[in-house]
């Protein structure tokens, strides 16, 4: 995980493994951007960014979250190469190659 001082645009998470929670709503990769860095690329080089070290752990493909609302999220999810697969509760769930 990346930290967030005064400067940072944001974090990115990487999980080695998932839990059954995970697997329906939290994913492989989870980023995050403060408010008044949005709209910048920042989440979407954080997600591309994450991919190769996910690979590196032997994930072929990265299960990414986002809520159903969360549009700019979709975006940076299907700029990375994510597929939908399928919906749980208020989640859209992704399946994102990291190679």
């Amino acid at each position: 995980m990346v930290g967030r001082g005064p400067t940072d645009a944001g974090q990115a998470t990487i999980r080695h493994h998932l839990t059954t929670a995970l697997e329906k709503t939290g994913g492989h990769i989870g980023y995050d951007v403060r408010p008044s860095a949005r709209r910048q690329g920042h989440a979407t080089a954080a997600l591309a960014a994450a991919l190769p070290i996910a690979r590196s752990l032997d994930i072929r493909q990265a299960l990414v979250t986002c809520d159903e609302t969360n549009s700019p999220s979709q975006c940076v999810i299907e700029a990375n190469g994510g597929r939908f697969n399928d919906r749980v509760g208020d989640k859209r769930r992704y399946w994102v190659p990291t190679s």
